[in-house]
């Protein structure tokens, strides 16, 4: 139900680059303002959503993949399943 009074328009909200950048160690507050957004709904989308979680888990795994690969260290097979 397009532009209903009363409700806002939804927007795009890059949840993957926000993930990255936790992964990344930036703060949640920096990445909030990132991807336009209040620090509070960053919060809220990271305790109630498990799709996030797994996307700032998986962003971390590539970057210590690529860590390791930079450094010419052999890199771990992940055999639990």
């Amino acid at each position: 139900m397009p532009n209903q009074p009363g409700r806002r328009s939804r927007r795009y909200i890059d949840w993957r680059e926000a993930a990255q950048m936790l992964a990344g160690g930036q703060t949640p507050a920096a990445a909030a303002k990132a991807i336009g957004i209040s620090e509070d709904r960053l919060m809220r989308h990271f305790e109630t959503s498990r799709h996030f979680l797994d996307l700032i888990m998986r962003a971390g795994e590539s970057r210590r993949c690529l860590a390791q690969a930079l450094q010419g260290a052999p890199m771990e097979q992940d055999t639990s399943g």
